[in-house]
């Protein structure tokens, strides 16, 4: 129910009802609108593995992030649902709901998958990757303009017209996007989650979540996960 905006490796989506979204792994993302209407449901799959794609990726980058399900939705949220209720009781079904879901989804993508019409110029492509290879280090522009043979000034107003960020402002998100990550999925605690994302000051790395998202790291991870009293 409801609607929110999302920010997924360099474009933005309005998600509807009905929308389902899909993130690589290690992929930049974040959530920077939802309001208090708004439900969602998050799975995040460890280890997987679809032939043709890199290991934990569940889409090729000639489909969208955003697939609207349209009158696919009901099945699709009903199995969901079903995936939520046994994971909160510790149910043994878990694994074969999760596996139809994978299966209805395959089907879905290879039969009605909206593709990715977004195509990149090639010196904001060199940079992308670049900052994608090495966002944990402390990058500056001029050290991503050097690694891209190219005039700092130039790189940065053309990578913006493109991606709407600058290569910093893109390089912070993917920080948080993988923090959100690693809040959801694994219980390390958040000065580990700062130090892995490339902050050794797990306060400032704070910070610069919440003015990202407009919660703390320990808030989100109660969001998604539950009380978890990790520091």
């Amino acid at each position: 129910m409801g609607g929110g905006g999302y920010f997924i490796e360099g474009q933005s989506f309005s998600a509807r009802p009905g929308d389902l979204l899909l993130f690589n792994s290690h992929t930049a993302h974040y959530e920077y609108t939802c309001g208090n209407a708004c439900v969602s449901y998050c799975i995040g799959i460890k280890g997987l593995s679809l032939d043709g794609l890199p290991k934990d990726h569940i889409i090729g980058k000639e489909l969208s992030p955003l697939q609207s399900l349209g009158a696919f939705y009901p099945r699709f949220l009903q199995l969901f649902e079903g995936l939520w209720q046994e994971a909160r009781e510790d149910g043994a079904a878990t694994q074969y709901l999760l596996a139809a879901l994978l299966s209805k989804l395959l089907l879905f993508l290879k039969e009605h998958g909206a593709a990715n019409h977004t195509e990149l110029d090639a010196l904001v492509a060199r940079a992308k990757r670049f900052i994608d290879e090495n966002y944990r280090e402390p990058l500056r522009l001029a050290a991503i303009a050097k690694a891209c043979h190219a005039n700092p000034y130039y790189l940065s107003r053309l990578f913006k017209a493109e991606l709407g960020l600058s290569p910093m402002q893109y390089c912070i998100l993917h920080r948080i996007g993988e923090a959100q990550n690693l809040l959801i999925n694994t219980g390390d605690t958040i000065t580990k989650i700062a130090m892995t994302v490339g902050y050794n000051n797990s306060n400032y790395f704070q910070n610069v979540f919440k003015d990202a998202l407009g919660m703390t790291p320990r808030e989100y991870r109660q969001k998604w996960v539950g009380d978890q009293e990790r520091d």
